[in-house]
């Protein structure tokens, strides 16, 4: 029997996603804190036995029509059943999918509410309605961690919550590579400052307006680099024609390398609709750069300068930001002195735990 079942995180470690880089962050400190900790993933994001002590699974999927999630919840749901865990950690909206069978099987379940889903624009009706009843499940749960106020307020309004925490993502400032000149040089940018965004190629980043502010901005001098592999492939297509000298995207992105292109970039930009808690906003806060950032809640909960901040959507409004940024950017660099590194995520994490499983030591 283990400790802590971990379900929801594709795999770890290097696997781009919010679930996996808070499962990266987070599951080795409690292996360093003599917990047994088992992480169930998808077999394919699953490249070694374990992880910093942390035991990796990855279980089957048969990639047709999108099934991959759902087959994966059903064997993750049949493994706890029978291994017997101490404590389930749920996270992602769509691992509550079978929430109310884990409860009856009499298993103690923490879920960790990241983002409500079900507005993201990939999902199309059916999508958003069986995320809408995923969430309508949480009431089930021991215990349900929110990632930010804005969400703690919103599931205790909408299922009157009692047993909820919130505890954010932590702020980390990774190392950088060895050999940053040819990092720069490897990407083209030796001789180019640049803007940089980074996440996944999706609908709710809204690369497209982010694009529009960098044409409108019509400055030969500045590119914009955004670095993030396809999280939606009808997506990324329509970029097929928007990449020139000056807008690159330049896929997915090691550590060591990133860390260089967040220290050498003269601007971070998150143009998203539609957020949980932006891990890449935080690496750029703790890298200490001027940032523009969609007006959203998650990022408003960042407490940014007022100056960070522009209506999404508005390719011009962005234009203008990045501008005054370029020019200003010392009125975009905002403190962190009310963030937590992932030390803290820990101590908040197993203080969760310990009141649902007094005995989980």
């Amino acid at each position: 029997m283990c400790d802590i079942l971990v379900i929801g995180a594709r795999g770890i470690p290097n696997v781009q996603g919010g679930l996996e880089k808070h499962a990266e962050m987070l599951f080795p400190q409690f292996a360093d804190h003599a917990y047994s900790v088992t992480l169930l993933g998808l077999r394919r994001y699953v490249k070694s036995a374990s992880y910093k002590g942390v035991r990796l699974v990855g279980l089957p999927s048969l990639g047709i029509l999108k099934t991959d999630k759902l087959v994966y919840h059903v064997i993750a749901l049949a493994y706890a059943a029978l291994t017997r865990p101490k404590l389930v950690h749920l996270q992602g909206l769509n691992s509550a999918l079978f929430l109310a069978l884990y409860r009856l099987f009499g298993l103690k379940v923490v879920f960790r509410y990241g983002s409500s889903d079900y507005e993201y624009p990939k999902w199309g009706r059916v999508g958003r309605v069986v995320l809408r009843l995923c969430e309508r499940q949480l009431p089930l749960a021991n215990h349900v961690i929110a990632v930010s106020q804005h969400y703690k307020d919103m599931l205790v309004r909408k299922y009157a919550l009692e047993a909820v925490s919130v505890v954010p993502n932590g702020v980390e400032r990774f190392p950088e590579s060895d050999d940053p000149d040819g990092v720069l040089a490897g990407y083209g940018l030796s001789q180019t400052p640049f803007v940089l965004a980074v996440g996944r190629i999706t609908p709710e980043k809204d690369y497209h307006t982010l694009a529009g502010a960098a044409r409108r901005l019509g400055r030969d001098d500045v590119a914009l680099v955004i670095a993030g592999g396809s999280g939606d492939d009808a997506y990324a297509r329509t970029f097929a024609d928007i990449e020139s000298d000056r807008i690159r995207l330049i896929g997915e992105v090691a550590r060591p390398a990133l860390a260089t292109l967040y220290r050498r970039a003269r601007l971070y930009v998150c143009s998203s609709v539609h957020e949980g808690q932006s891990n890449a906003v935080l690496e750029a806060l703790a890298f200490a750069k001027p940032i523009v950032a969609s007006d959203i809640p998650a990022n408003r909960e960042l407490a940014l300068n007022e100056a960070c901040y522009f209506p999404p959507g508005d390719a011009e409004a962005l234009m203008r930001r990045v501008d005054r940024a370029l020019k200003e950017p010392e009125r975009f660099i905002s403190r962190q002195a009310h963030l937590v590194g992932w030390d803290d995520v820990y101590r908040m994490t197993a203080s969760v735990y310990r009141s649902v499983v007094p005995s989980l030591t």
